[in-house]
Parts: structure tokens; C-alpha cells; sequence
């Protein structure tokens, strides 16, 4: 017979509030991530991103280098990567963009996936 000991009951629960209050967070900072601007998404620029202008660009392999704080950083740009035109410097709301939209020069962030600090999960990339 399976007993509920009070002390396991308060631990499974805060267990499940934990889960519950954190992936909404997690959830909606991914859904709006494209309104934040170049280097100041919380948690992440800086830490999780590389970010500064695009030096190279290889059209052939999809891949992208950025100069980040003097390193050459070459990412690849996957289907699954999410791509956003940051335009808050002129006050316009931000859009989606493709790989196309890439130019050399161009000021970007890139947020590298985690599993391989090579492909991109998102990149902003700064309008003209």
C-alpha cells in the first residue's frame, strides 16, 4: 500500500510548482525575443551570444563570422535557425528576416545553440 508521507507531499509539490513557473518564462522570453535589441537580451547576451559585425559571409555552406571582442567566430545558419531584423535604433518594429538579409559589416547577434557552440539558434541583425 502506497502511503503519502506529508514531508515527500510539500517537496513534490514545490517540485511541480518550480516546473510550472519556470517554462512560461523560458516560453516567453523565446516568443518576444525578437523585439529585444541587439545585445541586451537578458540572460543571454554576452553569455550565450556572440555579437559584432559580420566579417564573412559563405553563401555555399550557410555560414556566418563575426567578430566578437577580436575573436573570429564561424557560425552555421541551419533551417532551423530564427532570423530577425532588429530596427529599434530607427524606432520600427522589428521583423523577420532570412539568411539573405546577411550583408558584411552589418552588426549582429548571434545566439549559438547549446548542444555545439557552431549553429545558430537565433540571429538579430542590425538595420541600416
Amino acid at each position: 500500500m502506497n502511503r503519502l508521507i506529508p514531508g515527500n507531499c510539500g517537496i513534490r509539490l514545490m517540485m511541480l510548482a518550480c516546473v510550472i513557473f519556470a517554462c512560461p518564462a523560458a516560453y516567453g522570453q523565446q516568443s518576444t525575443e525578437q523585439y529585444i535589441p541587439i545585445g541586451y537580451s537578458p540572460g543571454v547576451s554576452g553569455k550565450y551570444s556572440y555579437v559584432g559585425p559580420i566579417v564573412a559571409l559563405d553563401r555555399n555552406a550557410h555560414t556566418i563570422t563575426v567578430e566578437d571582442r577580436g575573436e573570429m567566430r564561424e557560425i552555421r545558419v541551419t533551417e532551423q535557425t530564427r532570423i530577425w531584423l532588429d530596427r529599434s535604433k530607427t524606432q520600427r518594429e522589428n521583423r523577420n528576416a532570412d539568411y539573405a538579409a546577411c550583408e558584411i559589416g552589418q552588426m549582429i547577434e548571434v545566439k549559438y545553440s547549446s548542444e555545439d557552440k557552431k549553429s545558430a539558434d537565433w540571429i538579430k541583425i542590425e538595420s541600416k
